[in-house]
């Protein structure tokens, strides 16, 4: 498999504390090997989009969510991530998802 990290989600991602960044890759490489992540670490979301799956991290600070989508054959886009705020993914949040999803 391949990871491609979008600017945008890589800028996102930046901003979070250097742990979750480096948890974070760790777990792109886990993908890139073939790896199949499950809860409690990935969920998939096929309600938004088919093939849409979270990664969700967890720490003292906060909870974070890395979105991705298994697309093309042996690809992978990490589409957006963020600091989890609330309880669902809102409106613009799964927008922006969809837009991100529609550029591929």
């Amino acid at each position: 498999m391949n990871i491609e990290i979008l600017s945008q989600a890589e800028r996102e991602l930046r901003k979070a504390p250097k742990e979750v960044i480096m948890d974070a890759y760790s777990l792109f490489e886990d993908l890139e090997n073939g790896k199949n992540l499950t809860m409690p670490i990935s969920k998939p979301l096929p309600s938004i989009y088919k093939g849409l799956h979270e990664l969700r991290l967890s720490y003292r600070d906060g909870i974070y969510r890395i979105f991705y989508i298994f697309k093309v054959k042996d690809t992978i886009y990490v589409l957006h991530a963020m600091k989890k705020k609330t309880q669902k993914i809102d409106k613009k949040t799964k927008d922006l998802l969809l837009k991100r999803i529609g550029s591929l």
